[in-house]
């Protein structure tokens, strides 16, 4: 906005607000991982990365849900 002159948000398109959600959402696993820091190891990687895996895996799945014309 501050280049351009011109809000970006009325310009942004469903797959930028979904992977901007997307990312809002692994950061803030990441950061209760880090404060709660979990003691349990799963597949030899904390519960917090396990979860964040799991949630890009679907991330990158609707992704494509989004991105699909209608």
């Amino acid at each position: 906005m501050l280049i351009s002159g011109k809000p970006v948000l009325p310009q942004a398109h469903a797959t930028d607000i979904y992977l901007t959600a997307v990312a809002i959402l692994l950061t803030l696993v990441y950061m209760l991982g880090l404060i709660f820091r979990p003691k349990r190891k799963i597949l030899g990687m904390g519960l917090d990365s396990l979860v964040v895996l799991v949630l890009y895996l679907l991330g990158v799945a609707g992704l494509f849900a989004v991105a699909a014309p209608a």
